[in-house]
């Protein structure tokens, strides 16, 4: 496979610490950086409790609230791709994803990490890998929102994988998929500059509907956080510095 060569590179890092009846999980990458903290009975959600450390709009951290529609879900061992009793268009979209997976890892308690790579993020040929703990999970070429790959991904599209995934696909190939899909389409966004829309409003053309944020009744209440983004993220040892060392020592 031809090494693909480009300078604009994105990076994505999740971090879970699970015990026996908690599981934190942080998520950072150039425009986010989110905290939960999920607990539970063994079976089911009993408490969510969000921190949001940088996000693109102002209103992003309302989305918090939110989360205690998932008060009462089950834990399961396989990751679902939709709850028909939640309506994630009304959530925020990387809280909300982050919650989807830590209803399965709450089952594992240990440390594990997910970091995604996607190479000349916003271009129409992009390379994307996906590490679990060091191994690598996924290799993918990309064309657009096509993969390319010589694997049971081939020529399916990321913005409608979803059913075909979860009908194939094994639990942690699922799982891995729907990590991975969230970065690569947030990787896109890496050639914008953020700073010069004032408000989620102004991009509501291309995301109305899309999340919390940009719902029509408050887009333009969603004011750009300017300097929001990291421009000094080389690799994923750039993120998340420091965040669970307190926990790995108890």
């Amino acid at each position: 496979m031809q090494v693909l060569q480009s300078p604009h590179v994105f990076y994505r890092r999740v971090l879970f610490e699970v015990s026996a009846t908690e599981c934190q999980v942080a998520m950072e990458d150039e425009h986010h950086y989110f905290v939960l903290n999920l607990r539970h009975d063994g079976a089911r959600i009993t408490a969510v409790d969000s921190t949001s450390r940088r996000t693109p709009w102002t209103l992003c951290p309302q989305a918090a609230s939110r989360l205690q529609e998932f008060v009462g879900q089950p834990l399961r061992q396989r990751i679902a791709v939709n709850l028909p009793d939640i309506d994630g268009k009304q959530q925020c979209t990387h809280q909300y994803d982050l919650l989807m997976v830590a209803l399965s890892q709450a089952l594992r308690p240990g440390r594990r990490e997910y970091v995604a790579k996607v190479i000349g993020a916003m271009h129409e040929h992009r390379h994307a890998e996906l590490w679990l703990n060091d191994e690598k999970l996924l290799d993918w070429r990309l064309r657009g929102t096509v993969i390319d790959s010589q694997d049971q991904f081939d020529q399916r599209d990321l913005r409608n994988i979803l059913p075909w995934a979860d009908e194939h696909l094994d639990d942690q190939s699922l799982e891995a998929l729907y990590v991975q899909r969230r970065a690569v389409m947030v990787a896109a966004s890496k050639g914008i500059d953020l700073d010069r829309i004032p408000n989620a409003g102004v991009a509501m053309r291309a995301r109305a509907g899309a999340c919390f944020v940009f719902q029509p009744e408050r887009a333009e209440s969603a004011v750009r956080v300017l300097g929001n983004t990291r421009e000094d993220v080389r690799g994923p040892e750039d993120l998340l510095v420091g965040w669970g060392e307190h926990l790995a020592e108890v």
